[in-house]
């Protein structure tokens, strides 16, 4: 799975956003007992979009291989 980075004000994800974060070291989504989601991400500190990636900054990833892609904050 590669990440994509969105601008904190997105609501339409069907472009590329900001860009694929496919420098990122780790991406890991798992689900809490609740079904919410987490999302735990490494990024280079030398990585392509590391100067876009702000607080509140959607990024666009597939949890499991039978979910469709979701936004974590």
């Amino acid at each position: 799975m590669i990440p994509v980075l969105f601008a904190p004000n997105t609501t339409n994800f069907t472009s590329n956003g900001l860009g694929a974060l496919a420098d990122c070291i780790s991406c890991k989504v798992t689900e809490k007992r609740n079904g919410e989601y987490l999302l735990s991400m490494q990024y280079p500190l030398d990585g392509i979009h590391f100067a876009d990636i702000r607080h509140s900054s959607i990024i666009w990833a597939k949890p499991s291989d039978s979910k469709g892609n979701q936004a974590f904050r």
